[in-house]
């Protein structure tokens, strides 16, 4: 008949995402959590350890008085820019008068009506406003210059102010997501440096049982049309006379083949895991998946195959031999198809001198 076999695999529940709580500034603890303890839940959001944060307040207030004091300075450069701005477009008009009347002097000098010292004069005025234009350019050119380098001041120390607000923020070390505590070591009182280790988080949200597929296992399930990845499964973990089932999925396959057996870690996401599940991280379960569809084949018994390719069916009270094809190995069983008909009765015992036309009692 058209068969799917379960298959059996063995594995061990692993947290999906299991991380090292650490704090990233250094201080005393001032506060911990109120579930802070091995083996206590805890929500995402919820405080493990608070650190001390006067010196970071302190920090935060200081790098926001010196944003404070440099757009001050920025706005005061603005100011003397509109300033020079004005007394240049004045200075600007006075030079073009002076170069007019520079002009009406020369003409009036080469008509001598005027003395060459009237001519000269003029020339000086017209120097002097050049002069004073000239200076009132470069003036304006510093300080753009000035309010450009301001503005680079002011970036600079916001990135310092919000490296005080992150420093500040990080004084307080929250769960990332649900899960729980273990190898807590810290307490209150306790100072602790840059990234010391404060707890482990275990995601109870997301448990995994890894298993082993050996390589004849994750040939068949891997091949088309139908696939390993999605695959439905269940999960059964004995604790003492209780047996808990899981529902479960293949979600994964591990990257690498096991050099040694040639085989594959998979990993089957459990459906029911969560906050107030029993199941652990280190438990050990059997997980049931369903092999690939095998079509018009015979579930036979392992010692019923000899030498791979025949089995003894009993026909009339005696042996005969009909030759098939191992197409799979499903724990102690064998599928095979080939020569066997249905109702036939196949010979599972083994015996010296099994063979054709041997006579035989079926029990």
């Amino acid at each position: 008949a058209d068969q799917q076999p379960e298959l059996l695999a063995y594995g061990e529940i692993v947290a999906q995402r299991d991380v090292e709580m650490r704090n990233l500034v250094a201080g005393q603890i001032t506060a911990v959590g109120e579930n802070f303890v091995d083996g206590g839940v805890v929500r995402a959001g919820d405080l493990l350890v608070q650190i001390d944060s006067f010196e970071f307040d302190a920090a935060v207030a200081e790098r926001a008085a010196q944003v404070k004091e440099a757009e001050a300075r920025l706005a005061e450069i603005k100011a003397q820019i509109a300033a020079e701005v004005s007394n240049l477009t004045f200075d600007r008009e006075q030079l073009e008068i002076a170069e007019r009347e520079l002009r009406r002097r020369d003409v009036l000098a080469r008509d001598k009506v005027i003395s060459e010292k009237a001519l000269d004069d003029a020339r000086l005025a017209r120097n002097e406003r050049a002069r004073t234009v000239s200076l009132g350019e470069r003036n304006l050119q510093m300080l753009r210059a000035n309010g450009d380098r301001q503005r680079a001041v002011i970036a600079q120390t916001e990135v310092g102010l919000k490296r005080a607000r992150r420093d500040l923020r990080n004084t307080r070390l929250l769960a990332p997501f649900d899960g729980f505590l273990t190898e807590t070591g810290a307490a209150i009182g306790k100072r602790l440096p840059v990234n010391g280790q404060v707890a482990r988080l275990i995601d109870l949200n997301h448990l995994e049982a890894k298993i082993h597929l050996s390589d004849d296992e994750f040939g068949r399930l891997v091949k088309p049309p139908e696939s390993l990845l999605g695959r439905p499964a269940r999960a059964l973990w004995r604790v003492g006379a209780e047996i808990f089932e899981y529902r479960a999925e293949i979600a994964r396959v591990g990257a690498e083949i096991d050099a040694a057996s040639g085989g594959v870690q998979a990993y089957a996401r459990i459906d029911s895991a969560g906050l107030k599940t029993a199941l652990r991280p280190g438990a050990f379960v059997e997980v049931y998946l369903r092999d690939r569809h095998y079509r018009q084949v015979a579930r036979l018994p392992e010692s019923a195959l000899h030498n791979g390719e025949k089995v003894y069916v009993i026909v009339d009270g005696r042996l005969a031999q009909r030759l098939v094809e191992l197409v799979a190995r499903i724990g102690n069983d064998v599928l095979v198809h080939g020569e066997l008909a249905h109702g036939e009765i196949v010979a599972t015992t083994r015996f010296p001198g099994i063979g054709p036309g041997v006579k035989v009692t079926a029990r």
